[in-house]
């Protein structure tokens, strides 16, 4: 297949060569070369016509300016073959013999059918980088018999590519950013992988979108949880409505890359080992849950000499305050006080985290204190002073 289109490209653009002579044709040559080779530094310039053109979401950043470059460069050349080809074409037209003429006529077009080709050659490799680029996720995507001609059509000519060797050609002019290649990376792995899904919850650099409204209906929608469970195709996830409203907004889309865009293989080994080599250094960071049992063996620890009874009174106290309760420490300086209710899901007390000495200090407003120190043992307990009681607190994950 792959051979096809490259024979089809040949032909089209030697026998365009052989149509419109070698100016021509050797101005689209270089236009495509030049086009191709000042892309991306063009692109800097270029971005700043997609606001003009109304395309505002981040993914058209992503490939459409160095398109518009490449574009731009092209019809430069274009131009200047066309009006040094009229200039010739008058010259031999009505300044020289019929003779003279007809010669140049049939070298102009032989020499443009050789500059074609090379054409041709081009036009194939840049057909060729689309299709590189949409078969590697396709084939991520673990593509079926059953799946429409064009993900399979990609699949298999990026397959025809690489058993040609042609793909380490392709790969020179691929404009795609590695942190995208990432994120097809953690995308498949979480799809095929429906216990990676918790993991993802807890990245660290994500803990504070999940604050968001858009991505906390995930966790209670029975249908999409659904989906994940049963390895649905990434077809049927991409389009599900609540993905869609995410993807097509913006904003959304832009915080989801700046938190996690330089990140992609520290989430990478986070979602395979469950550690962090970027977030681990800071153990608070996280989602801590209340410990009702841990909180009473401190409070048995730093009283050894209370009697059962006012050790089940101490119980009774603790028990309101824990209930429902939880910790989440957020790379930005945030820590969330989470409370469940019986009438609401949660409320939230906004507070700061900084490290101090071996621990670090919370501030959580209304709070009794307000500021406290805390301490973290074993990497996954937590003690937080609080109503007279040291509260501890056990990681998740």
């Amino acid at each position: 297949m792959v051979w096809l289109i490259a024979l089809v490209c040949l032909v089209v653009a030697g026998a365009a060569g052989h149509s419109y002579g070698p100016v021509r044709g050797a101005a689209a040559f270089f236009g495509l070369v030049f086009g191709v080779t000042l892309a991306k530094p063009l692109a800097i310039l270029t971005k700043h016509l997609l606001p003009v053109l109304g395309l505002v979401h981040p993914v058209w950043g992503i490939f459409v300016p160095q398109t518009i470059a490449c574009v731009l460069v092209m019809i430069i050349f274009m131009i200047a073959g066309e009006v040094r080809h009229q200039r010739i074409a008058f010259e031999f037209k009505y300044k020289t013999d019929d003779r003279t003429r007809i010669s140049w006529d049939r070298m102009y077009a032989r020499v443009g059918l050789a500059i074609g080709v090379l054409d041709g050659v081009i036009l194939f490799l840049l057909l060729m980088v689309p299709v590189y680029v949409g078969g590697y996720f396709a084939n991520e995507a673990q593509i079926t018999e059953s799946d429409p001609f064009l993900p399979r059509f990609l699949v298999q000519a990026r397959a025809e590519l690489q058993s040609t060797g042609l793909d380490r050609v392709v790969a020179a002019y691929d404009p795609t950013p590695p942190q995208l290649y990432n994120a097809g990376d953690v995308a498949t792995l979480v799809l095929h992988n429906p216990l990676s899904e918790a993991r993802l919850t807890h990245y660290p650099a994500l803990l504070q979108l999940a604050e968001q409204p858009e991505f906390k209906t995930f966790g209670s929608d029975i249908a999409f949880q659904e989906l994940i469970q049963t390895q649905a195709k990434p077809s049927q996830i991409l389009a599900y409505p609540s993905v869609i409203n995410i993807l097509t907004n913006a904003g959304l889309t832009a915080e989801l890359s700046s938190l996690i865009g330089n990140n992609l293989d520290d989430l990478k080994e986070f979602l395979m080992t469950g550690q962090s080599p970027k977030f681990d250094a800071e153990p608070i960071l996280g989602i801590w849950d209340s410990d009702r049992a841990g909180t009473m063996a401190e409070v048995r620890r730093r009283q050894p000499g209370l009697t059962p009874l006012q050790m089940k009174e101490k119980e009774q106290d603790v028990y309101p305050i824990l209930e429902g309760l939880s910790l989440t420490a957020i790379p930005n300086g945030q820590m969330l006080l989470k409370k469940a209710t019986a009438n609401n899901p949660y409320t939230t007390i906004v507070g700061a985290w900084k490290r101090q000495d071996s621990g670090y200090q919370v501030t959580l407003p209304g709070s009794h204190p307000e500021q406290s120190d805390v301490s973290i043992e074993e990497g996954n307990k937590l003690l937080l002073p609080k109503d007279g009681f040291f509260l501890v607190f056990n990681k998740e994950l």
